[in-house]
């Protein structure tokens, strides 16, 4: 059986990934890893997975959207007691 063997770039990319992980706590995602390594997102993603660190990462980044939630319930609850005291 012959030995498989990798080049430097990808043991390079791997470390980094590696450390950005455990750094992180995991708190990473693929686009940091990219942006960290420099390379794309899909050969950090095949890095993850042929050493198993699939399950090591943040699948999602957190969303940076403006939490409008209560500004609407409030509008909303309103708008609805507006409308049940024309109805009434």
């Amino acid at each position: 059986m012959m030995a498989q063997t990798t080049s430097p770039r990808i043991e390079r990319i791997a470390y980094q990934i590696w450390w950005l992980i455990h750094d992180s706590a995991g708190e990473c995602t693929l686009r940091d890893m990219a942006a960290f390594t420099e390379a794309s997102t899909q050969t950090c993603s095949q890095i993850c997975r042929y050493r198993g660190w699939a399950g090591a990462y943040r699948k999602m980044a957190h969303s940076h959207a403006v939490d409008n939630g209560p500004l609407m319930i409030a509008t909303l609850d309103s708008e609805l007691s507006a409308l049940f005291r024309e109805a009434a």
